[in-house]
């Protein structure tokens, strides 16, 4: 925020003639509105902001946004209300989220004030911006609170979504794609099985397709994922993996008569809405085991796809497979244990954009590096 844009505020163009007398009288009032929006422009640095408004996805910026309406509108009784509705969780990736978006709210508000400062001249331009002040202090003073004291609530215990392929046959990925395989899904039900792509990069869109490799000297079917959640030091832009096309799995058997199908033997997968792929898996997953405990999800394809890299390709091949650059992320995802002989996928050729983070500094010369597993 710029100091100067606040205070040019009262170096407006006053009215004129006969409009002079009024102009003076509102100058006091919006002096004191000065003075408060730069009150909150002062607070900023005791809300712990880091980076500047737009250092954000526009995505983070609109889900912030609502998150921090939402629990402003829960919170009418004011400041103690308001630390009481954001404490209210066990989970500290909420907690800490509640805080993040109050945060950006708060650097977003008071860029929104200072823009509106030079139309402070107006009587109800000038009540509304004085009436936003007073609760973006209160809501300062809440945050300030609230990163002071931390979460109150006894933090609950994260159940990782691994867990729901516990209790599952063997086969549960090929029952589902054939369960599905004249639903609009069907295909990005395979690719989801055979890549371990999250929803969102489905609705993006994975390419498919079968070429000659030199090294093996066959045929293998290839799949191009363009990655999300990729930021400067996490995730993969880019992955590939590959099959050999006369694999006898069944997933790659299916995707591999799909493709004849197709001139050139190539495809592109897209789904239009991540969400309602995910359902669609559920509806199916509800169909084939009424009584399994957990809910079957797009992410359980992920956590059995890394299970199965791992028991046959290790951790570093795991992490490109799962679009990560940091090694520490694969350990929330399906273990090596969670594969099952021979219904495992077995891709030829896993590659990524860039290398893993594998090792910790060997801190000891001469010893080998610790892995990251």
């Amino acid at each position: 925020m710029d100091e100067a844009v606040i205070s040019s505020a009262t170096d407006q163009p006053r009215p004129q003639s006969d409009e002079d007398a009024a102009a003076a009288e509102h100058l006091p009032e919006v002096q004191r509105l000065v003075s408060a929006v730069r009150a909150c422009l002062n607070a900023l640095p005791a809300i712990k902001w880091k980076g500047k408004p737009t250092s954000k996805s526009a995505a983070t910026q609109e889900e912030y946004l609502k998150l921090a309406r939402q629990l402003l509108h829960g919170a009418s009784a004011g400041e103690d209300d308001l630390v009481s509705v954001v404490s209210n969780t066990g989970r500290s990736t909420t907690f800490y989220k509640r805080l993040a978006a109050l945060r950006y709210h708060c650097l977003w508000s008071v860029g929104a004030m200072s823009s509106a400062l030079p139309q402070a001249w107006d009587t109800s331009t000038r009540e509304r911006l004085m009436a936003s002040c007073s609760q973006l202090l209160m809501t300062m003073r809440a945050l300030v609170r609230l990163q002071q004291q931390g979460m109150t609530q006894p933090r609950s215990k994260r159940r990782s979504k691994r867990q729901a392929l516990r209790g599952l046959p063997s086969t549960w990925r090929e029952d589902i794609c054939a369960r599905g395989m004249h639903g609009k899904y069907a295909d990005a039900l395979l690719i989801s099985a055979l890549t371990g792509a999250r929803p969102s990069e489905l609705a993006t869109g994975v390419e498919v397709w079968v070429e000659f490799d030199d090294l093996l000297r066959k045929d293998i079917l290839c799949l191009h994922v363009i990655g999300a959640k990729v930021k400067a030091s996490q995730g993969q832009p880019n992955r590939f993996v590959a099959y050999a096309e006369d694999d006898t799995h069944p997933l790659v058997a299916t995707l591999v008569k799909r493709l004849s199908t197709e001139p050139g033997k190539k495809l592109r997968v897209k789904i239009a809405k991540a969400g309602n792929f995910t359902a669609e898996i559920q509806r199916l997953a509800r169909s084939l085991w009424r009584n399994h405990d957990h809910a079957i999800t797009a992410t359980c394809f992920r956590h059995q796809w890394s299970a199965d890299l791992k028991a046959s390709a290790g951790g570093d091949v795991a992490s490109r497979g799962l679009g990560h650059q940091s090694a520490k992320t694969r350990r929330h995802y399906g273990m090596a244990h969670q594969a099952h002989g021979g219904h495992a996928l077995r891709p030829v050729r896993i590659e990524a954009d860039l290398p893993v983070r594998t090792f910790r500094p060997n801190l000891y010369p001469g010893t080998p590096a610790l892995r990251i597993e």
